[in-house]
Parts: structure tokens; C-alpha cells; sequence
């Protein structure tokens, strides 16, 4: 277990270990406080890592301004895709909340369906609305996370397939391949930067089953927020953030080739 320390030891720690030179040690202090050393300097890691020796990352030199403008240009793009995801929610989610609702209300599903589909929708944790009964069924949705609608669009995907396929029209990253590993990977990226974690951390540390460093369907899910509202200039920083962690896998993976 790594100790805790003062924000003058993290500061001497990042000279002697990370190679950082700092200019002002007050407002270096500053910064580390309000910006989080864990992941400001785990985001840097992701650039300016250029080698693992002894199962410690090797750094060139570089000033700790350079750190923060990578950090901040990381904070940039993630609350550009904060904007996206919370339209693709929102978008996501009132529909699922109609056409959900038209098929009990409606009474367009037979018995055990219906009280499989009811079942679900109890599951989620929400509140300031009684005990879910099967009827209003528009309002229980509308008040349900993404992270919950999604086991209700996975439900639908298994026996809904046309309302399935209403709800999600014009999302073609949904409409194919696994889509219900689509559905998951959204929800992890919408986790990670909605908790103030990188992109640099998400994508530089993704690892497959096997234990093999992999951030191709990390990419994905990120290039299919993104893509719900471009920007020519943001796109220019997101792939300067994805090809930093393509290098970063790299030297992750031949580090364990080496352990092998």
C-alpha cells in the first residue's frame, strides 16, 4: 500500500521519480490540490512514459507545465463528450420511456413478457415515486439512469427487436456488431469521465480477458460520442490523446512479453 503524502513530498517525488522539473513550488502545490495528483500525473504518464525498467515507468525530462497543459487539454475533450452523452441520454432515454410504455399500457405484450419486462423496470432504484405497479410507466423510466435503461433496451434487443431498433434509429454503432457490449462500453466511458477520471487512464489502461493491454473497443465508443457532434478542433486533441495511448498499450504490452 502506497503511503500518503504531503503535497511538498508529491512534489519531491516527482522530481526524483518522474523526471519533473518544477519552476514554482507554491503554485505547483495549488494545482496538485485542486486538479488531483492521482490523476493528473497518471494522465501525464500516458504521454511522456517512454519506457518500463524494473516494473517502473522511465520518463524523459520535462517541465511540470507540460503535465498540466496535457492534463487540461484531457479535461477539455472529456467535457466535450460530457455534452454528448448527456444529449444521447436524453434522447435515449425519452424515447425508451414512449415506446416502453405503449407496449404495457397498451397491453401489446403477452402475460409472462409483460411481467418479465415490469420486473425490470421494479429493479431500478427509483425514487420519489411509489412501488412500480405497471401502471405510469412513462414517469419510472424518465427517472431511471442510463446505466439502468440500458438492461431495458438489452431486454428489448432480446424480445423487442423492432422497438428495439425504433429507439435506437439513427445510432448505427448501435444497430450492429455487439450491441450489447456497445451499450456496456458507453456506460463505462460515461463512468469514468462523469468521476473525473482521463480519458488518458481509460484508454491507457484497458486490458482484454487476457490480461493484454487493448484500447480498440475503449476507441470506439469514444469516437461514436464524439461523433454525435464534431468538432474539428476538439478531433485534432482527441487523436493526440488515443495515439499517446496507442503508446502507452505498446510499452504496457512489452513489458509483460518481457515477464513472460
Amino acid at each position: 500500500m502506497k503511503q500518503f503524502k504531503s503535497l511538498d513530498e508529491q512534489i519531491d517525488y516527482l522530481h526524483d521519480n518522474k523526471n519533473i522539473e518544477f519552476q514554482d513550488r507554491g503554485i505547483a502545490k495549488n494545482i496538485l490540490l485542486d486538479g488531483n495528483y492521482y490523476n493528473l500525473i497518471s494522465c501525464g504518464k500516458v504521454k511522456f512514459a517512454i519506457d518500463i525498467k524494473e516494473k517502473s515507468h522511465v520518463y524523459e525530462k520535462h517541465d511540470f507545465d507540460e503535465w498540466c497543459d496535457y492534463f487540461n487539454i484531457d479535461c477539455e475533450v472529456s467535457e466535450y463528450l460530457m455534452g454528448n452523452i448527456i444529449e444521447f441520454e436524453r434522447v435515449i432515454n425519452s424515447r425508451t420511456a414512449f415506446y416502453v410504455s405503449e407496449l404495457i399500457e397498451n397491453n401489446k405484450l403477452k402475460p409472462a413478457k409483460k411481467n418479465e419486462i415490469i420486473a425490470q423496470i421494479k429493479k431500478a432504484e427509483v425514487k420519489n415515486l411509489p412501488a412500480y405497479s405497471g401502471r405510469e410507466t412513462w414517469k419510472y423510466i424518465t427517472k431511471m439512469s442510463f446505466g439502468e435503461t440500458r438492461y431495458i433496451l438489452n431486454w428489448l434487443l432480446e424480445n423487442q427487436k423492432s422497438v428495439f431498433y425504433k429507439i435506437v434509429l439513427g445510432y448505427d454503432f448501435l444497430r450492429t456488431g455487439n450491441i450489447k457490449q456497445n451499450f456496456s462500453n458507453i456506460v463505462d466511458l460515461r463512468n469514468t469521465i462523469f468521476h473525473f477520471t482521463p480519458l488518458n487512464i481509460y484508454l491507457g489502461f484497458a486490458k482484454r480477458n487476457d490480461g493484454v493491454f487493448d484500447n480498440t473497443y475503449r476507441k470506439k465508443a469514444i469516437n461514436f460520442i464524439f461523433q454525435l457532434k464534431p468538432d474539428t478542433d476538439k478531433r485534432v486533441l482527441l487523436n493526440g490523446i488515443m495515439a499517446h495511448s496507442d503508446h502507452f498499450v505498446t510499452i504496457k504490452n512489452s513489458q509483460s512479453r518481457s515477464n513472460d
